[in-house]
């Protein structure tokens, strides 16, 4: 199970910030640190990449 938080992580920081559930009664946050060279962590990174191409989030830092 992966890490999670209820506040969104800042995009420049080294936490992946893949927003897992929206809303109702909250939203949750992966809380993993970044994969190196990556905008989000290696698993939501795949998930990405697979749903919706490559991305760069605007304002996002790369993992360290």
């Amino acid at each position: 199970m992966a890490k999670t938080t209820r506040t969104e992580p800042d995009l420049t920081g080294q936490i992946c910030g893949y927003q897992i559930a929206y809303g109702m009664p909250w939203s949750e946050y992966c809380a993993e640190p970044k994969a190196r060279g990556k905008y989000f962590c290696s698993e939501h990174d795949l998930a990405v990449l697979e749903e919706d191409g490559p991305v760069r989030p605007y304002g996002a830092a790369r993992g360290q």
